[in-house]
């Protein structure tokens, strides 16, 4: 729990008045209480968790249960109105932006997000639908539908644009060019 709690504070940049370390540590504590074997601990533990949640989740919005699956660096990049199912699953080092649903739709069935995964502001992503490494949500897209990895789904209902690993590639680095001394010219004024 101690070394989750550390990779999060260092994630939402080391500051107490961000929401999402908040959101972050109360999960992790009410994912570490759920584990004590002793069950009168657990009873106890279980009752602080609901006591630090509900101000969590009143001054952020955010509604994260701590039997949902979360993996490694999960970032709420602005901790508002976020909303995710208690059985989805969500992969390792996943960005998720404010105003975001992960959630059941008509039918049974909830989302899997896969790693590496980047959920743009007030996307919606409902149903029994998987996210592939890497994909891209856009901001205000309604998913409904499988999103590969690597690729980019947009609109409403979102379409899925394949192939946009370029887009999550990273940029070349620049190369330094250095001159001769010999070689540069100087300017004289008169």
């Amino acid at each position: 729990m101690f070394e989750n709690i550390k990779t999060d504070w260092a994630i939402h940049e080391r500051r107490l008045r961000n929401g999402g370390f908040w959101v972050m540590a109360t999960y992790h504590f009410g994912r570490w209480a759920l584990k004590r074997r002793f069950a009168p601990w657990r009873w106890f533990l279980g009752k602080c968790y609901g006591l630090l949640k509900i101000p969590v989740e009143h001054a952020t919005g955010v509604l994260i249960e701590r039997e949902t699956a979360i993996g490694q660096k999960l970032h709420i990049i602005h901790a508002q109105m976020i909303n995710i199912h208690p059985e989805c699953v969500i992969g390792d080092r996943v960005g998720i932006m404010h105003g975001v649903t992960l959630g059941i739709n008509m039918h049974p069935g909830v989302p899997v997000i896969g790693n590496d995964v980047f959920i743009g502001c007030n996307a919606s992503i409902l149903g029994k639908v998987t996210i592939g490494d890497g994909a891209r949500i856009a901001a205000n897209s309604l998913v409904i539908a499988d999103v590969p990895a690597g690729a980019v789904a947009m609109g409403v209902p979102a379409r899925v644009i394949p192939n946009m690993a370029g887009l999550n590639a990273k940029p070349a680095a620049k190369v330094e060019m250095s001159i001769p001394n010999s070689e540069m010219k100087s300017e004289t004024t008169l």
